[in-house]
């Protein structure tokens, strides 16, 4: 690789990593503030206690055995149930919705920009090393296809007057091989 080369690679990532730099900047300067966390106990008790009620009742239903799996498999059913019951409890909570509500508000206020600045990035990466993009890649794959239903429909054209062609061909000969007193 030249000097020339390698210089202009090197500031092409330098310049994509300083605006890179500058639009986490511009997202993390800009973003609305954030509301208190909510309290993670508050979430996570009814699911705990829950499951503690149910390792107590299988300890209570179940006297300890030498058969370990059955306990076992017993305590795996009945927790699975627990948790399930619990999350379902917990889900469908308003508060629940709002966490989650805002956790997606929050991941797209970040995500957006960074998708966009990352695109450009790329983009810009690929008209330097002379790469199709993608939407490049797109456009050229569709004219590609209406290309060939053009080429189709001329195939399919050229087939028709052919079969005419053929039709009137062998109308003449009949009309030339007829007796001439048949000829109109």
């Amino acid at each position: 690789m030249s000097d020339s080369t390698t210089q202009q690679l090197w500031d092409l990532w330098r310049k994509q990593f300083e605006e890179g730099a500058q639009a986490w900047a511009r997202m993390l300067g800009t973003a609305p503030a954030a509301p208190p966390p909510p309290d993670p106990m508050a979430f996570w008790r009814p699911v705990v206690d829950q499951w503690v009620q149910a390792w107590a009742r299988l300890l209570a239903q179940t006297p300890m055995t030498p058969d370990v799996l059955t306990q076992y498999k017993q305590f795996l059913d009945q927790s699975i149930d627990a948790w399930s019951r619990a999350l379902g409890h917990a889900m469908n909570t308003e508060g629940f919705a709002q966490l989650l509500g805002r956790y997606l508000d929050q991941w797209l206020a970040v995500y957006g920009p960074a998708r966009k600045a990352g695109d450009q990035a790329v983009e810009s990466a690929l008209q330097t090393l002379n790469i199709a993009s993608r939407s490049q890649a797109t456009t050229l794959a569709r004219q590609v296809v209406e290309l060939d239903e053009r080429v189709e429909r001329v195939e399919e054209m050229l087939g028709t007057a052919l079969r005419r062609l053929d039709e009137i061909g062998r109308a003449l000969g009949r009309l030339e091989t007829a007796a001439p007193g048949e000829r109109r």
